[in-house]
């Protein structure tokens, strides 16, 4: 059986969650001094956000660096880990190369406090 997916159902409009979050950060940060991740190790890095919680939602993450471009690939992730601190997580995948080229990465997130 192949791998497939039903037809989805998308909605696009400006409501911009109605009222699901109580509070909303928008962050950007500049990695400045990264070492290589070595293959299938994991790296964080901790910033201050001031104001996010346990239980803060890290509802959007992106990089400007290519983590997948032949020869480093790498998982990003962030999560809310304490109050006022977001850990931003790489990860080399399995099987690939050590990842080195975070140097000058630009993060953004988009972080929301739920309201339910």
């Amino acid at each position: 059986m192949a791998n497939t997916a039903g037809t989805p159902t998308i909605v696009q409009a400006r409501a911009q969650f109605q009222g699901a979050f109580s509070n909303m950060w928008t962050v950007r940060v500049t990695i400045t001094d990264q070492d290589a991740i070595a293959i299938t190790d994991t790296m964080r890095i901790a910033i201050t956000v001031p104001g996010v919680a346990l239980g803060d939602h890290v509802i959007s993450r992106a990089t400007n660096n290519d983590l997948s471009d032949g020869t480093d690939q790498a998982i990003f992730d962030a999560y809310v880990t304490a109050a006022d601190t977001v850990s931003l997580q790489f990860t080399a995948d399995a099987g690939q190369y050590a990842v080195d080229d975070l140097n000058n990465a630009v993060i953004t997130l988009l972080i929301g406090r739920p309201n339910f």
